[in-house]
């Protein structure tokens, strides 16, 4: 079966659909002036942030009575608690149609204005960010409301925010009563302390008492388990046992707790390498097939088909591949090898990609690359200079090179011609994150569009495919790790800044991989300050060892992956800060207990307080026995514990990425995903 993708008409570009009104902070307009005065308004909140970044801003709708404070908790809407006034208000899963006209992926906010109680005089529109999430709406790239009067294609009115204040909690806008009238007023309202500060100020009850966060403790007495063997006092089912946000949910006193995200995500009991891949007598049939398939171009043109096909088709999935490329959300449609004049020559970029969104356009242009094939500077800076000329937003790359540390691009382009054009670069690694995470995790709505990007992923893991992502280390892993055995690597190496860079590729492909697992944002932590590479080449040859950490959301610390190339060995840490109540003795236990399944080998390393101080270090296995090897002989109490498991690594440059990628899983179900911060200590009160 062939896959159909539309042909490109340049002509289309320019369609255009009846301007919203732009309104600025401050600027206020009846419903009536819109035709929206006794219709249904769906609002659109719009937070969009670097692509590299995993911020994903909650939307909360606050209904006030006429002293501008809710009348009860019950109208406060959010994700937990979705609709108020007896449904006038609801937070709902928009529909294809109302999402593409909004511009708002996911929910929109429906207010039926006839439906509404007598008493509710406004309704504030507004959103906020995780204080964990190290953001703020300051970072923000694009902030942005609309109301669309119900039947219509498009919004009748759009509010575009600016904000320069690093707040949490921002308010976008708010519909009020003037007589027998609703209005709507901009405001851009920002609230530094967060969503709390932010309901606080509307009468809704807060119980920020961190004592009450989920969390284990610390006690000299043993906590009841349930006959799961898990702790009683925190119910395996409950909100706060498998959050990885914060989350805002009602304690039954009548009060909203906000918690913290206390725990990872655990690993899925399907694994990449082994339910991901068809083992059957005869080869199926398949909507993308790899039959007869050629090698080079072919097989470039046959990857770029499937791809662009898969995200004009699957909605979800395109959407998240254009808002990691910085493009909007809206109608996508795709177009296979549009063909363009350019200084007297004829090019065909491998793609097009046009995003719709109201009266406004989004164009990228697509150049992918398959197998070992690589990007080259001339040819990205061709197709820069081609949508410079034609108006389009960006160009985005694909390939199966990963970027390093703080490299933004694979190719070099004159960073001025980038000004008005975006260069993006998506690996076949990240691709593939996308479409596993989806497909796994059931988050594609539609059941044919489901099984289609099913069939995407069943592709993508073919080894004909030729999109096999990060698969080794490079030519010149053996001669380097021969030179830093013999302590004959020297700075000017260039080998050695190859593989280096490879390295930080590999925290990245590992990134990818456990994050389509967890179903979350797994992201490489590098260096602010990027070392020159003559000294990260000297801290090589000096070491023997190279590193690199992974954001978990929820877990107690970093994910480090460490290489010994003297040894031959690869290692995983993490770290958990200690208790700071109880006998020594039952702090190590603490942290022991919380392992039952790791590995005997499995260091833990007491850090403790002050500079000269050196860590004390048992096997795990001999501290189930006794937690002495913990206990230092002058008393001090651990600040925090480190837990590190290693493996031999192989010598085949291939499977260091095999054997890190097996060890990277197992301690992290080991280890990471069972560990816990121990609980606040509770202030004393005089």
């Amino acid at each position: 079966m062939r896959t159909k993708t539309d042909t490109w008409d340049s002509r289309r570009v320019t369609d255009q659909i009846t301007q919203a009104l732009e309104l600025v902070r401050g600027q206020n307009l009846s419903l009536e002036s819109i035709g929206g005065a006794e219709e249904q308004i769906v609002v659109g909140v719009i937070s969009e942030f670097p692509s590299e970044t995993a911020a994903r801003p909650d939307v909360s709708i606050l209904l006030l009575d006429g002293d501008g404070k809710v009348r009860t908790n019950a109208d406060f809407v959010f994700y937990n608690q979705r609709e108020a006034g007896g449904g006038a208000v609801r937070l709902v899963e928009g529909t294809s149609s109302l999402n593409d006209a909004v511009g708002s992926p996911g929910e929109v906010l429906v207010v039926d204005f006839a439906s509404l109680p007598s008493d509710v005089d406004r309704i504030v529109v507004g959103a906020s960010l995780d204080s964990d999430a190290g953001l703020t709406f300051a970072n923000a790239d694009h902030l942005e409301i609309s109301l669309l009067v119900a039947d219509s294609v498009s919004p009748s009115v759009v509010f575009t925010l600016s904000v320069e204040e690093p707040v949490l909690a921002l308010l976008f806008g708010e519909f009020y009563r003037r007589g027998a009238a609703w209005k709507f007023r901009a405001l851009g309202q920002g609230y530094g302390d967060g969503l709390g500060a932010l309901a606080q100020e509307f009468g809704v009850e807060i119980d920020d008492d961190p004592s009450t966060a989920d969390g284990p403790t610390v006690q000299e007495e043993m906590v009841p388990a349930n006959d799961n063997g898990e702790d009683a006092t925190t119910p395996p089912d409950s909100e706060a046992a498998t959050a990885t946000a914060s989350t805002v949910v009602p304690d039954g006193t009548g009060h909203m707790t906000i918690r913290k995200a206390l725990r990872p995500p655990k690993l899925p009991e399907w694994s990449l390498r082994n339910d991901l891949n068809d083992e059957s007598e005869w080869d199926r049939a398949r909507l993308f097939s790899v039959s007869a398939i050629g090698s080079g171009d072919e097989r470039e043109r046959r990857a770029v088909s499937a791809l662009l096909s898969v995200m004009n088709g699957v909605r979800e999935f395109g959407r998240e591949l254009v808002r990691r490329s910085g493009g909007p959300a809206g109608t996508i449609e795709t177009f296979i090898e549009p063909e363009f004049d350019w200084n007297e020559k004829k090019y065909r970029p491998d793609g097009l990609i046009r995003v719709t969104r109201g009266a406004k356009q989004w164009v990228a242009l697509v150049e992918a690359k398959s197998s070992t094939a690589k990007l080259t500077d001339d040819q990205v800076e061709i197709y820069v200079d081609i949508a410079r000329k034609l108006g389009f937003n960006a160009v985005i790359t694909v390939s199966n090179q990963l970027l390093g540390a703080h490299d933004q691009h694979p190719v070099k382009v004159d960073k001025r011609k980038l000004k008005k054009v975006s260069l993006h670069h998506l690996s076949w690694d990240e691709i593939r994150s996308v479409a596993i995470q989806m497909s796994m995790h059931r988050q594609v709505q539609d059941s044919t569009q489901s099984w289609v990007l099913r069939e995407f992923v069943r592709y993508l893991q073919h080894p004909k495919s030729g999109l096999h992502g990060f698969t080794d280390m490079g030519p010149q892993w053996v001669q380097v790790r021969e030179a830093v055995k013999t302590r004959t690597l020297n700075v000017d190496n260039k080998g050695a800044i190859e593989v280096c860079n490879l390295f930080d590729q590999l925290v990245r492909h590992i990134g990818h991989d456990l994050s389509c697992l967890l179903s979350t944002d797994v992201r490489p932590i590098f260096p602010r300050n990027r070392p020159d590479s003559t000294s990260r080449i000297q801290q090589l040859a000096d070491s023997g060892m190279m590193f690199g950490s992974l954001r978990v959301p929820g877990a107690t610390g970093p994910l480090t992956l460490a290489v010994d190339l003297r040894s031959d060995t690869v290692e995983c840490s993490t770290i958990v800060d200690a208790p700071r109540e109880g006998r020594p003795a039952t702090r190590v236990n603490w942290v022991v207990k919380q392992m039952p399944d790791a590995h005997g080998d499995t260091l833990v390393e007491a850090v403790l307080p002050g500079r000269t101080s050196a860590n004390i270090g048992a096997l795990l296995g001999q501290l189930r026995e006794s937690p002495d090897g913990l206990l230092p002989a002058d008393g001090k109490l651990p600040k925090q514990f480190k837990i590190t498991r290693g493996h031999t690594l192989s010598r085949n440059r291939g499977n260091v990425v095999i054997s890190a990628n097996k060890l990277v899983e197992e301690f992290y179900r080991d280890v990471v995903q069972v560990l816990r911060s121990p609980k606040p200590t509770k202030p004393v009160k005089a």
